[in-house]
């Protein structure tokens, strides 16, 4: 086996991506309690409108997260495949976020 693949330095190198999944995952459980801004023309969602939306965003995480974990993706020739899922799972990170914390009728105060 390659030194540079060993279980513990693929793990090490994936401490990052744990954390963002982690922190993502915490973000999205306390989104589940941001109020709702309701429209007058518009009745008010339900309470676990968010739901859904947390749960297939956390799933989503999962894939490149994978993908970093995976040993053989850290080789030197393959580092290109760790820079893609690194950048597929912040881009999950936000947009996963930003689709729960808007899909309850969540808005910005603008005035």
């Amino acid at each position: 086996m390659d030194t540079d693949v060993t279980p513990s330095r693929t793990l090490r190198r994936a401490w990052p991506a744990i954390c963002i999944v982690l922190v993502s995952w915490l973000l999205l459980v306390l989104a589940q309690g941001i109020p709702t801004v309701c429209a007058l023309a518009h009745p008010c969602p339900a309470p676990d409108v968010r739901l859904a939306p947390a749960v297939v965003s956390g799933a989503l995480l999962l894939v490149p997260l994978t993908v970093v974990l995976v040993p053989v993706a850290h080789r030197p020739r393959n580092a290109w495949v760790v820079t893609v899922a690194y950048a597929v799972l912040v881009t999950l990170a936000v947009v996963g976020l930003a689709t729960v914390a808007f899909s309850g009728g969540f808005s910005l105060p603008l005035g």
